[in-house]
This record gives C-alpha cells, sequence and structure tokens, in this order.
C-alpha cells in the first residue's frame, strides 16, 4: 500500500471511530431523555387527573366526568388516558402523531415496555371505573431519528470534506516525492546530469539538495573513472613498450652474445680446439647473470609481492639497491618501519615509491633522495621523497599517469597525496598521508620455475 493510501486509511478509520463514540454517545444520551420525558409525562399526567378529580367532588356523573377528563388528554405527544371499567377500556384519547415517525427498529433500540400507571381517585368516584396512564414514546423517537439524521448528515458532509481535504493536501505533499521517486530511477539508469528543483518545505528543500549534491559526486565519479581507465589503459600501453623496449635492449643482445658464443662452441668442438671452450663458457654464464639481473628487475617492476613477502622495509632497499646499481653518484636517507602495515597498504606505500624514485631521477638529475615511512600516534602514515634536483618547470602541474597513479592508490584508503617543489626550489617533495588499514598479508611466491631461474 502506498503512503497516500496509509494515510488517508488512517484518518478515515480514525474519522469512523469518532463517528462509533459520536454514535455511542448520542445513543446513550437519546435513551436517557426518552425515559426522563416518559418518567415526566407518567407524573404530569397524574397531577392533571388529580386536578380535575378534585374540582369534580360533588360530579353529579361520574362516569360521564371520568370520560371528559380522559377526553382532556387528546393530542397529548408522550401520554395516553384510559377509562378503565371492570377492566374493559370504555374510552382511550388520541394521541398526536408524528409527520415523520421513526422506522419500528429505531423505535424497539430506544425504547422498552411503556410505562403504565393508575391514577388516584377520589372515594365518590369508587365504583364507577378508574384512569389508567400509558406512555408513548413514538413522538419523542421520531423527534430524536429528526435530530440524528441532522447530525448524521453534518457529520457525512464534515467527513467527506475532511477526507477531500486529506487527500489534496496528500497529494499535493506526495507528488514532489513522486518526482524524486522518479529522478532516482533515471539516476538508476545512469543519468547522472539529472537535478530536481530545491523547492518546497524546508525539510523537503534539503532531500532535494542531497539528491543533487549526490548526483553531481556520481557524475564526478563517473568521468574520474572514465579518465582512470584510459589512464590506466595508455600505462598499460607504456609499461608494454617499456617491457620491450627493456627485453630487446637489454635481453636481446645478451641473448644473441650467447647463441654465437654456442655457435663457436660447436665450432672449436669440431674442430677439437677443447682448451678454449671454457673460455666461451664463462662468456656465457656472464651472459645469463646479466640477464638474470634484468629479469629480475622486470619481475620487481611488475610483482611487487615478491620482495613484501620479506617486509616493506626489505622491498624498499632492494629498490633503493637496484638505483644505486644504475646511479652509485646518487645517495640515499633512508627512515622506514621495522613492521609493515599489511599487503594492500605496503604495497601502495612501495608503488608510491618506486614512482617517486623513478620520477626523481628520469626528471631531476639529483644527487640525495630522503626517503621517509613513518606511523603517527593518530594512527596515520606519512610517506615522504623528496630530493635535491633540478624541480619542476616553473608553472608546471604534476598530472603525470605515474602521478595520477599514485594518486589513486592512496585515495583508495582515504588519503591524500602532493607533488610540488621543495620551498628553497631545490628538488621535489612528494609527501603522502594514509590512515593505517589492517591488510592481509599473504605468501606469494613464484614459480618454481622462476625461483630456480633467479637463484
Amino acid at each position: 500500500m502506498s503512503l497516500r493510501n496509509r494515510l488517508l486509511f488512517s484518518i478515515f478509520l480514525t474519522l469512523l471511530v469518532s463517528l462509533a463514540a459520536g454514535a455511542a454517545f448520542t445513543y446513550l444520551h437519546a435513551v436517557k431523555k426518552i425515559e426522563t420525558e416518559m418518567d415526566a409525562a407518567i407524573a404530569v399526567g397524574g397531577r392533571i387527573v388529580h386536578n380535575a378529580v378534585d374540582d369534580a367532588e360533588e360530579a353529579i356523573d361520574p362516569p360521564r366526568r371520568l370520560a371528559l377528563i380522559v377526553a382532556d388528554f387528546d393530542g397529548d405527544r408522550h401520554l395516553r388516558a384510559s377509562f378503565v371499567v371492570d377492566g374493559e377500556v370504555v374510552k382511550s384519547s388520541k394521541l398526536a402523531r408524528s409527520d415523520r415517525p421513526a422506522p419500528q427498529w429505531f423505535f424497539d433500540l430506544l425504547t422498552g415496555p411503556p410505562k403504565v400507571a393508575r391514577a388516584e381517585l377520589p372515594p365518590a368516584f369508587t365504583g364507577y371505573g378508574g384512569i389508567v396512564l400509558e406512555t408513548n414514546a413514538q413522538n419523542e423517537v421520531a423527534e430524536v431519528w429528526s435530530d440524528v439524521g441532522v447530525t448524521l448528515s453534518v457529520m457525512a458532509i464534515f467527513c467527506v470534506l475532511v477526507l477531500a481535504f486529506v487527500f489534496w493536501t496528500l497529494q499535493a505533499a506526495i507528488r514532489p516525492l513522486q518526482d524524486l521517486t522518479a529522478a532516482f530511477a533515471r539516476v538508476g539508469a545512469r543519468g547522472y546530469h539529472e537535478r530536481v528543483s530545491e523547492r518546497g518545505p524546508l525539510e523537503l528543500s534539503r532531500l532535494y539538495r542531497g539528491f543533487n549534491q549526490m548526483v553531481e559526486r556520481l557524475a564526478r565519479t563517473e568521468d574520474q573513472n572514465k579518465r582512470l581507465q584510459e589512464q590506466l589503459t595508455t600505462v598499460q600501453d607504456e609499461e608494454r613498450a617499456d617491457l620491450a623496449r627493456d627485453l630487446h635492449d637489454e635481453i636481446g643482445p645478451l641473448l644473441f652474445a650467447a647463441d654465437v658464443d654456442v655457435v663457436a662452441i660447436e665450432q672449436m668442438a669440431e674442430k677439437g680446439k677443447y682448451q678454449q671452450i671454457p673460455g666461451r663458457v664463462r662468456i656465457i654464464r656472464e651472459a645469463i647473470g646479466q640477464m638474470q639481473r634484468h629479469v629480475r628487475d622486470i619481475l620487481g617492476r611488475l610483482r611487487p609481492a615478491v620482495f613484501l613477502d620479506v617486509g616493506l622495509a626489505h622491498a624498499i632497499d632492494n629498490l633503493v639497491s637496484f638505483w644505486r646499481a644504475h646511479r652509485p653518484s646518487l645517495s640515499f636517507q633512508l627512515d622506514l618501519p621495522e613492521e609493515g602495515f599489511g599487503e594492500q597498504l605496503d604495497g601502495t606505500i612501495y608503488r608510491v615509491v618506486q614512482e617517486s624514485l623513478s620520477n626523481a631521477v628520469r626528471h631531476g638529475d639529483p644527487s640525495r633522495i630522503e626517503i621517509t615511512v613513518k606511523s603517527r600516534a593518530d594512527g596515520t602514515i606519512d610517506i615522504s621523497v623528496v630530493d635535491d634536483g633540478g624541480g619542476m618547470k616553473a608553472g608546471g602541474r604534476p598530472g603525470g599517469y605515474g602521478i595520477t597513479g599514485m594518486q589513486e592508490r592512496v585515495a583508495s584508503f582515504g588519503g591524500e597525496l602532493e607533488v610540488a617543489n621543495r620551498p628553497d626550489g631545490r628538488g621535489v617533495a612528494v609527501t603522502a598521508r594514509v590512515p593505517a588499514r589492517a591488510g592481509l598479508r599473504s605468501s606469494q611466491s613464484a614459480p618454481a620455475e622462476q625461483e630456480a631461474f633467479l637463484q
């Protein structure tokens, strides 16, 4: 059942209960009123008969006098008088007729048996019969019936008007909610540019404002996801190109040289020059060692979890060792925690440090790099990579795919990342702050063939 129908049903039920209570009160009041009127009619009738016979104590014709007294009750609304002789009714008065008599069921509902009383007569009327008074509530019930009809008509009109007003009010109040429901349905169909007018009462206007703010955030998130997807695709393409270039430039010549040496060994064996073969073997082993180092570097870029198995600090040490081997003049200062923060968060910290080092070495030509990872007492983790290189160009804004990737990784943990030139203008400072979150540390081992190759 809709909210509108529920409210209408509740109001209708309330009105119905009110009508029932009003009907019960009216019924009790009517019964009491009729009973009071009948008692009063009996009392008044008795006094009338008593006064009449007092005036006629010396009546010459008592039966005729009694018949006249009964006739005086003709037209009474509540009382019938009867002249009774030896149990037989000689004469009865006529009741006043009602223009709009009540239904018999209504009469039976309000009245009980009629009240009967025998009027007291003086001794002069002894032996001539008596006067019996009997109540009749037809006219009184007819009045109540007429009043009830008017009351019910007024109450019915009132209830109809109340229900109509409530229906109109609810319709006007619910219409904005219906519009908001339709807007939600359109948003569910990815209609993130949907907006609603912030009108109406304060509560509804706040609801509309919250809806519009939510849709705006969804639209921004959708746009960010699209850009991120495009950036991820571009990064993947760049990584594939880098891997292809590294394999071609580093591994390719070594494989070619090894192949040449293998052919030379075959020729030496055919010619019996066995004393020259060990020298060629040493050259091949050196080429294989170089290939192992290059492959290890490539795996470090592709699968940092292999190194994170031994701890975050050790993984960063390995990364620093790689750059020391390639840039012997570059010095490092490390401030790293003894314990990690969980596999996922450690992976994010590693990637931030890795990308920051790569950018510093490739673009800044630094002589010193400081790497700091600290856990604060409030549960946050500070990450900083500061170099003394040339810094970013004036007016330039950090927006490369690598930096964007770092920002997205840090943001996924509810943190923030900033890339800016140092205040003294010498180098770039990459700083990030993320809340510490427990992560699952899982051991990831390389395939047996790969491990054997890297030994």
